[in-house]
């Protein structure tokens, strides 16, 4: 009985309770954080940017610390520090406009010295808190407004400008407000708003390198040398790689450097080449992995905060890996929005492991999501 009692301990650690799925969420983020290195490393050997590597070899561990540190913090903590930092990530925001650096024309980083922080990063993190907040404790039209007022600052991330963020900002907020009890007609007019708007914002609201690119999405011949250049040779890229890829630091593109900025938004055209279709799709899969962790155990959550939780985290992931590998393709517009743990980045690689906290949090508290496993 005491040998029983002992190892039923160590699936509970205060308020939490662990399955073995939560287990292997942690090790399926370590999984793609290795094979992110992997693939920096193949991009950046041989250049004067090797230095890349250790860099994110040290994000990748504080991810790692940041979502163990959010899986065994309390929950009323989590809870109650949600508006605060909002709060704090909205400030970052204002200035990130005033005092950020500029890089290739976007100003969205703070220089801090060892490294640059990116606002929008943190920000996606505190919407999905504040939201679930909102959506938890308010209905129907009330929380409708008060939703829409938490995302008025992503208008500050189109001003960086960086149009992928703002839709994943969008994207998230109508995921958690389809999954809420406002009227469904609220919801249908929202919808038509949205695509009326469209031609107003493509005329009027994009910069002329936002609109080259998405022109070059249905005819990227015509704009090879302004928009197209990075798609059409990451495609190259992608079908070098063919069904079995070329094997690890073997691909001919990749070593040649011909796709630009392939350690980050374009880092999926140097695995798929090295690892060809399979190992595509097994990346994908381990994504896969991630969402239906969270979204199969929808309706059974501890309460309405950890349920939008779970889908404003499962919106991200989803958005984030389909537009990566989309523009990749040329199949959607290039936005520079990173592939999760794949991607060189230090604010993201964290904020993507502080997420996965969140979603193993949502599980770890709550009994019933447990008693299905």
């Amino acid at each position: 009985m005491e040998y029983l009692k002992y190892k039923s301990n160590l699936f509970k650690i205060k308020e939490n309770e662990f399955s073995l799925l939560d287990y292997l969420l942690i090790i399926v983020v370590i999984i793609l954080m290795i094979l992110g290195l992997l693939t920096l490393r193949s991009v950046v050997k041989d250049t004067s940017q090797q230095s890349r590597f250790i860099k994110q070899l040290v994000w990748d561990i504080v991810g790692i610390a940041a979502m163990i540190y959010i899986i065994f913090e309390k929950e009323a903590r989590i809870k109650a520090y949600a508006k605060y930092l909002y709060a704090i990530s909205v400030v970052l925001l204002v200035l990130v406009l005033i005092f950020g650096k500029t890089v290739y024309g976007a100003r969205r980083w703070i220089d801090i010295g060892a490294f640059d922080l990116q606002p929008s990063e943190i920000f996606k993190f505190a919407v999905v808190l504040m939201m679930a907040t909102i959506f938890s404790q308010y209905h129907k039209t009330k929380a409708l407004i008060l939703s829409v007022m938490t995302l008025l600052p992503a208008g500050l991330i189109f001003l960086e400008p960086d149009l992928g963020m703002t839709l994943l900002m969008a994207f998230i907020w109508f995921s958690m407000l389809l999954a809420s009890d406002v009227e469904k007609k609220y919801i249908l007019v929202i919808i038509v708003l949205g695509l009326v708007s469209i031609p107003f914002a493509f005329f009027f609201l994009l910069e002329d390198y936002q609109r080259v690119r998405i022109l070059a999405l249905f005819n990227p011949e015509e704009h090879f040398q302004e928009g197209a250049y990075n798609v059409i040779m990451s495609r190259s890229v992608i079908a070098n790689g063919g069904v079995y890829g070329t094997g690890y630091g073997l691909g001919t593109g990749t070593n040649m450097h011909i796709v630009p900025m392939q350690h980050t938004d374009f880092i999926f055209s140097a695995f798929a080449e090295q690892f060809g279709l399979i190992g595509s799709l097994i990346l994908v899969g381990l994504y896969g992995i991630i969402l239906l962790a969270g979204l199969l155990q929808i309706g059974r959550y501890k309460d309405d905060f950890w349920e939008f939780v779970v889908i404003g985290v499962s919106s991200i992931f989803a958005f984030h890996v389909f537009e990566n590998v989309g523009m990749n393709l040329g199949i959607l517009p290039v936005t520079g929005i990173p592939l999760p743990f794949i991607s060189y980045g230090g604010t993201s690689t964290v904020v993507f492991s502080a997420l996965i906290g969140l979603l193993i949090k949502a599980r770890a508290v709550s009994k019933k999501a447990r008693q299905v496993m």
